[in-house]
Order: C-alpha cells, then sequence, then structure tokens
C-alpha cells in the first residue's frame, strides 16, 4: 500500500527549502519554480502552513520565509529526540573540557545541517556558529563522517553531481576526495584544515544508530595552527570516547577499534 501523500511531501519541501539561507525569503513563483510544482498547488500548501504558523507570508514583499511556530517544534523536537539530547548535552561538555567551538551535525538528504553548537566562554577566537545553517553534503570533514560509511556507490552518485568548493582548501578532486573518505573508515574520524572556513579546522566523529548507519556527527573546530600534534591527538581520543559512548547508548555494538 502506498502512503505517500503529495500535499504533504510539498509541504515539507517548502520548509527544507525556506531553511536555506541562499532562499530564506521567497516568492511563490521562486518556490513553485525551484519545487517544479504548480504555483496552484503550492499557494494552497503555502496558505495551509500560513495558517498553522509554519510559514510566515510578508505582504509588503510578497515573499515567505520560515513559521514562528518552528522555533518552539525544534526545540521540543530535540528534547524529545533521546540521541539528539544526549548529544547536544555532550558537545557542552566537550566545549568545556576542550575550550574549542563543537557542534552537532544531521544530514538532510544532500545536504548537512548544523543542530546545536556550544560555545565555551574562555574560547579566544570565536568561531559562531549558526543553529539550522545548511551546508553541501561533501563539506570537508562534516560531510566525509556522513559518507565513509555509506555504500560506495553513494560516494559516486555525490560525485557524479560535481564537488561544490566552499573554500580554495576544499578538495575537488575526485581521486583525492575518495581517498580522504576511506581514510575517515580507516580511522574512525575525519581532520580538514581550512575546507569549510578559512583558517579554521575540524576534527569530526560520526555518531551511529542501532543498526549502524550514521545519524548525528560531532564536530570540534579551531583555528589551523593553534593545535599541536599532542593535543590534537588528545582531542581525538575525547572525541572518539564520546562517538564510542553515544553509539552504545543508540544501541549500536559493533565499534571500530
Amino acid at each position: 500500500m502506498d502512503y505517500y501523500v503529495p500535499s504533504v511531501s510539498l509541504a515539507a519541501q517548502a520548509l527544507k527549502l525556506l531553511s536555506r539561507n541562499k532562499y530564506r525569503c521567497c516568492s511563490l513563483k521562486d518556490i513553485a519554480e525551484k519545487l517544479g510544482a504548480s504555483p496552484t498547488t503550492c499557494l494552497r500548501v503555502l496558505r495551509t502552513l500560513e495558517a498553522e504558523n509554519f510559514v510566515r507570508f510578508d505582504a509588503e514583499t510578497k515573499k515567505y520565509s520560515l513559521g514562528p511556530y518552528l522555533i518552539p517544534l525544534g526545540i521540543r523536537a530535540a528534547e524529545f529526540n533521546d540521541s539528539v539530547a544526549n548529544a547536544m548535552g555532550e558537545i557542552k561538555k566537550i566545549a568545556s573540557i576542550t575550550g574549542l567551538t563543537t557542534v552537532l551535525i544531521q544530514r538532510w538528504d544532500d545536504r548537512l545541517v548544523y543542530t546545536a553548537s556550544a560555545e565555551p566562554p574562555t574560547e579566544r577566537v570565536r568561531l559562531s556558529i549558526s543553529v539550522g545553517q545548511q551546508l553541501p553534503m561533501t563539506s570537508g570533514a562534516h560531510g566525509r563522517c556522513f559518507l565513509a560509511y555509506d555504500d560506495e556507490s553513494e560516494w559516486r552518485r555525490l560525485l557524479s553531481l560535481g564537488l561544490r568548493p566552499m573554500t580554495s582548501a576544499s578538495i575537488t578532486d575526485p581521486h583525492r576526495f575518495l581517498e580522504a573518505v576511506r581514510e575517515v573508515r580507516r580511522n574512525g574520524y575525519a581532520v580538514s584544515h581550512g575546507e569549510i572556513t578559512p583558517g579554521f579546522s575540524a576534527v569530526d566523529v560520526p555518531i551511529f544508530s542501532k543498526t549502524g548507519r550514521v545519524e548525528l556527527v560531532i564536530s570540534c573546530m579551531y583555528v589551523t595552527g593553534q593545535m599541536d600534534e599532542s593535543h590534537l591527538s588528545d582531542l581525538t581520543n575525547l572525541l572518539i570516547a564520546t562517538s564510542r559512548q553515544l553509539s552504545e547508548f543508540n544501541g549500536y555494538a559493533t565499534l571500530l577499534s
């Protein structure tokens, strides 16, 4: 039996579109064209979402944006999802211990989204992360942590779409990219330097679901050049231990050594 409801799918696609910074304020025409739907159908869906406060319509600009009810809804969703709630608690501990900005990342289709951020008050150079910000799936250590445990056919599919550079340090050569993903699978963590934000590096670890799928990624970010090998090793060990703990909580038993 097919339980797919086109209008619900279109509503979800519209919300996802408006959650991207590039499309945070869109006209009906823009939304319809981007989603490949008729303006009439889009209008009905958007008016319904507006009535429920999921989207907001500006009568002056004639554009739609995310609505106010999504704020408490998102908070409650995080609180009710035990895996996310536990991970959010751990990134606060990691930020306090390391003095580094620490973030929680989820995958939405072919996009990555910052779900939560913890910034220690003692951080000398603050990297401000906007919760809800989205990135391409192939972005630096973040994306490689998710992709490393996917089937290699998924790697090829994304490569066929092209590697979109975020900075001059982003890997754009397909062969180098594949080797970097395989390295994450071997090591159990990912490192990138300046690939997402110029001048900043990241160390990421995956959090597994019970089925072995990467459900979340935790990332610590720091100023490139201000981390020596000893401290980097300590940071990596802390993140790997946290990855094991949270994955075990999710019911994942077969952990990497």
